[in-house]
């Protein structure tokens, strides 16, 4: 799988992004991760002797690296089980709850925090404090770099392309929601060269999807995100489940974006960029130098993960 042979290449480049001055008694040999959006960086960043135990849902569909994390102990998010594997080390994003943080650093544990945001610098800097606090800051540094470089090899392709001559595309699940400004998938489809429907009417933040204002005004472009987890078709009675919606999937562009892309405000979003822009992005006429295609065809082997 592509996933799989992305990191053996990668494991490889490894020893080549060791944070100088940081010797390896100094960095904490027993990492804990308490949520599956932490256990991405964890995965990502730290070497694997240093993984003590990484969440229950490391393996689900919505985790990025689930399988690299086969294999590997999972903890519950409790602070009584976290405090029992001995951690010198907890990174968490969301797990455990509210303040759960502050509780397991009670005992003398420090706590890596993963900031909430919806902007792409906020990913970067998360990379960096995760990176910082396993020790591994060039690693971190590595992967911010790539990130960047591939977000500008998908902007080059699109960036001379006039505004209003953008697709105008509409994000949907299966649950029936969709986004408007002042979110992640927002910034993801304006990566991608797209302009967000809702946005565009002025809306933010997440809400139920309009269906007459998508029949009044269809969109050029639909993104459709988590149609491939099982867990989200459950609910009969969802918006996304109407006919003419179903229409507009089979008659409009549609990027079915894989659950594990969009599950955490993370780096490896920049994947579904790509995959929105070659789907339904825009170009310019004029092609660039080591534009779009020499920036894409690599792929995860840039270096966004080990």
């Amino acid at each position: 799988m592509r996933r799989a042979s992305t990191i053996g290449c990668l494991v490889l480049a490894a020893t080549l992004w060791a944070a100088p001055g940081v010797a390896d008694s100094q960095r904490p040999a027993r990492v804990v991760s308490l949520d599956y959006c932490a256990d991405q960086y964890v995965l990502a960043l730290a070497d694997r002797e240093q993984i003590a135990a990484l969440s229950t849902a490391a393996t689900s569909g919505y985790a990025y690296f689930a399988e690299q994390a086969r294999g590997l102990p999972q903890t519950r998010a409790t602070a009584e089980d976290v405090v029992m594997l001995d951690p010198d080390l907890v990174v968490r994003h969301w797990g455990g709850g509210y303040r759960s943080g502050e509780m397991i650093e009670r005992f003398g544990v420090p706590v890596a925090q993963i900031d909430f945001g919806a902007t792409i610098d906020t990913a970067r800097a998360n990379l960096r404090t995760v990176g910082r606090a396993l020790g591994h800051v060039e690693r971190a540094d590595a992967v911010v770099r790539e990130l960047d470089r591939r977000l500008a090899a998908v902007r080059a392709s699109w960036h001379a392309v006039p505004e209003d001559a953008r697709p105008v595309a509409a994000y949907v699940t299966p649950s029936g929601i969709t986004t408007g400004a002042d979110t992640f998938v927002h910034e993801v489809l304006e990566a991608a060269g797209l302009r967000n429907l809702a946005a565009g009417d002025g809306r933010s933040g997440w809400h139920p999807l309009d269906l007459e204002r998508l029949v009044l005004g269809p969109p050029d472009a639909v993104v459709a995100g988590f149609y491939d987890l099982k867990a989200n078709h459950t609910n009969n009675w969802t918006i996304a489940r109407h006919a003419t919606l179903r229409r507009m999937l089979d008659d409009t562009p549609t990027a079915f974006v894989p659950s594990r892309l969009l599950a955490c405000s993370a780096w490896v979003f920049v994947e579904a960029v790509e995959m929105v822009h070659r789907q339904l992005g825009p170009r310019q006429a004029v092609a660039l130098d080591g534009g779009l295609d020499g920036g894409l065809d690599g792929g995860l082997d840039g270096g966004l993960g080990r």
